[in-house]
């Protein structure tokens, strides 16, 4: 069995020593001991990688064992911290409970105390780190249904729905007869894309004659023929004129 490896912050030496005999007589394994913030930082940058602290609150030094509880939730978030005080006063409680620590013991510290606070962090630790890692992937989860709703909303953008089963994807310019491609030169693809852009409205010949001939010489003959060979290919009633307004393609 793996033995959870215990970091211990005491600026008292001959406490420190006696913390980690008992930690050793109740099968934990001491990964070090720190009196101090700087110390305490040296040890996590060797690659210590602790399962829980025990951290006196008042260390030697300008930096509390408090104000280190919280620089370390930064560092290690996942390692529970238990307080080590000789100072009962409330105030001290308060804020000690503020760095979110997970126990408070008084010196001198009891034995079964002491291995009762500890199992119970690791557990609600343990609990804590699977609620993350399950709610993240919960997120995850979410975000990539997410991004496929997304996709798959701009993709039904991209296709027009037409009468008589046919499907125009407007930005591949390919007009589909249920599962089938209609064959259609460039130019008819262009005639059909003007049509189905227009969302049911006419356009009149002169309009579609400027978009598809912009740069080339063309008149009402081409129209009428690029017209014809596109009616042609598809259902009679698929593209509508009206002689007064212009041309509309059916949808749905």
């Amino acid at each position: 069995m793996i033995k959870k490896k215990i970091l211990i912050v005491e600026d008292e030496s001959i406490i420190a020593i006696n913390l980690k005999e008992v930690l050793i007589d109740l099968g934990y394994e001491p990964c070090g001991i720190a009196p101090n913030r700087s110390k305490t930082l040296a040890l996590l940058e060797k690659g210590i990688k602790p399962d829980l602290v025990l951290m006196d609150i008042y260390l030697k030094g300008t930096v509390t064992g408090i104000e280190l509880a919280k620089e370390l939730r930064n560092i290690i978030p996942n390692t529970p911290i238990i307080f080590l005080t000789a100072n009962s006063e409330l105030s001290t409680i308060k804020e000690a409970t503020s760095s979110h620590a997970y126990g408070y013991l008084l010196k001198p510290v009891k034995e079964r105390e002491l291995h009762a606070n500890i199992e119970l962090a690791l557990q609600k630790s343990n609990l804590a780190t699977k609620t993350k890692e399950q709610l993240s992937s919960i997120e995850n989860v979410a975000k990539t249904l997410e991004h496929t709703l997304q996709e798959s909303k701009e993709e039904k953008l991209t296709l027009i729905t037409l009468k008589y089963g046919y499907v125009f994807d407007i930005e591949k310019k390919i007009l589909y007869l249920k599962e089938d491609m209609v064959n259609l030169t460039a130019k008819e693809r262009d005639l059909v894309a003007i049509l189905c852009q227009q969302k049911g409205s006419y356009i009149s010949r002169e309009q579609i004659e400027y978009t598809i001939w912009a740069n080339e010489p063309a008149g009402e003959a081409a129209f009428r023929s690029l017209m014809f060979r596109v009616r042609n290919k598809l259902h009679k009633d698929l593209i509508i004129n009206s002689n007064n307004i212009g041309y509309k393609i059916a949808r749905l």
